[in-house]
């Protein structure tokens, strides 16, 4: 019998903002790819304020997503 385990690995993630404005009153999010995995609270933040900057809009949420694969270890 072979004995084979999984293994976790990092894939991908994302940051999600969602922004409020007079042009999105109810919010729209927004998708950025290519986030480190290591990504911290203040480079959200900052990431956060350039695009307030950008587009006249309130940032009310963030939110990173993860994407984790599980390669077979034997």
């Amino acid at each position: 019998m072979l004995n084979m385990s999984m293994e976790r690995q990092f894939k991908s993630a994302k940051v999600q903002l969602t922004l409020v404005g007079d042009k999105h009153p109810k919010g729209i999010k927004r998708l950025f790819n290519n986030v480190s995995q290591n990504v911290s609270g203040e480079q959200l933040a900052i990431v956060g304020s350039a695009i307030e900057s950008l587009t006249g809009e309130k940032c009310t949420a963030t939110n990173i997503i993860t994407t984790d694969q599980f390669i077979t270890a034997e």
